[in-house]
């Protein structure tokens, strides 16, 4: 069984990666957040908002009830955000035509060196009208790769749109 689960994510991220970019001027912006409550200590480089926490960096955008922020405090840049809540949420424009990636589970941890965004509990990923939905999501945002898990009970569920005309056409003129 998870051998068909890894030959069916094997065979979706070939499908999907032909279409990904994300925009690469995203982590270079700064990241703006919003909460009730905040708490940060220097020393560590962490901090902690709650309560409605909406952050905002270039296209990138996270809702949560919770947030905690990891950041390297000799570089000062942002390694981890963990956002939780019921959902909490993660998007981002995944191209210059305004695609974009929509993600929410009850845990999302976006990993900022690696692109990596990790979906835990009820996860859902939506990425220019394909789907996934599982217990524990792993999306790559610089190749568009993706696993997916389902921990309890269930199965992965995953739906893929075929490739119109138009997008191979674009998709050729790429590789060219």
């Amino acid at each position: 069984m998870k051998q068909h689960i890894k030959v069916c994510t094997f065979l979706a991220s070939l499908f999907v990666s032909q279409w990904v970019l994300a925009l690469p001027d995203d982590t270079s912006k700064p990241l703006h957040i919003q909460s009730n409550q905040a708490h940060f200590d220097q020393k560590t480089g962490e901090a902690i908002y709650t309560g409605d926490v909406f952050v905002k960096q270039g296209t990138i955008e996270i809702q949560a009830q919770y947030l905690k922020v990891i950041t390297n405090p000799k570089t000062r840049k942002f390694t981890e955000l963990i956002a939780t809540g019921h959902p909490a949420k993660f998007s981002q424009q995944i191209d210059w035509q305004g695609n974009m990636m929509i993600s929410r589970g009850n845990k999302v941890v976006y990993k900022t060196a690696q692109s990596k965004v990790e979906i835990f509990g009820d996860g859902y990923l939506n990425r220019m009208d394909d789907k996934i939905t599982a217990d524990h999501i792993v999306y790559y945002i610089n190749n568009g790769t993706f696993s997916a898990e389902k921990k309890g009970a269930g199965r992965v569920s995953m739906t893929l749109q075929p490739q119109t005309e138009k997008k191979q056409a674009t998709s050729q003129k790429k590789e060219n």
